[in-house]
């Protein structure tokens, strides 16, 4: 017997038998074997945070609870704001001297790993008195390679640095050692 002759067969049984109702109480039967499943607790919980609420809340009990709250930030603002002994490293004040007698240079900055290389950072200012151009910096404790920009384009390296390191381009960088509250030479 092939397949499409078994399926007519199926199909004249389902069309040329008689209509039955089914029991009245099937649908109560078939529901009281089902059990409502029960989502995972963070589903439960998501749809609570997410359903709303309704909050009644009378003067007297609220009065308490803001003084409360009120409270609690003020100590947390006293505790912030009080000054941390040895919260971190101490700054050293470092001071850069390029001399220029003759004032080839129309502006210097010092530019460095201390400030990411970066010119606006750190621009000396000109002391006639000196002639030079000078920079006070505040430096946290270990060694800093640095170097002097001249006029935006050229770069020079410190003469009165104690050392000085290739910078693998070519370059010298002068270092600079800071060590606690002082700045260190060789």
């Amino acid at each position: 017997m092939n397949k499409t002759h078994m399926e007519d067969i199926i199909i004249h049984a389902v069309q040329t038998s008689p209509e039955v109702e089914p029991p009245v109480d099937l649908t109560r039967r078939i529901m009281s074997r089902l059990e409502p499943k029960r989502p995972p607790f963070w589903t439960r919980l998501r749809l609570w945070l997410l359903r709303p609420k309704v909050l009644t809340v009378r003067p007297i009990t609220a009065i308490p609870a803001l003084v409360m709250a009120m409270a609690l930030l003020a100590v947390v603002y006293v505790i912030d704001n009080k000054p941390l002994e040895n919260s971190g490293p101490r700054l050293a004040t470092v001071r850069f001297i390029m001399h220029d007698a003759d004032m080839h240079a129309r502006n210097v900055s010092v530019i460095g790993s201390f400030n990411n290389w970066r010119a606006d950072r750190s621009v000396m200012w000109y002391s006639r008195d000196a002639q030079a151009w000078i920079l006070e910096a505040q430096l946290p404790p270990g060694d800093h390679e640095y170097l002097f920009l001249v006029n935006g384009k050229q770069l020079v390296p410190d003469p009165d640095a104690p050392m000085t390191s290739d910078d693998g381009f070519g370059n010298r960088n002068s270092i600079v050692f800071v060590n606690g509250e002082h700045e260190q030479t060789l």
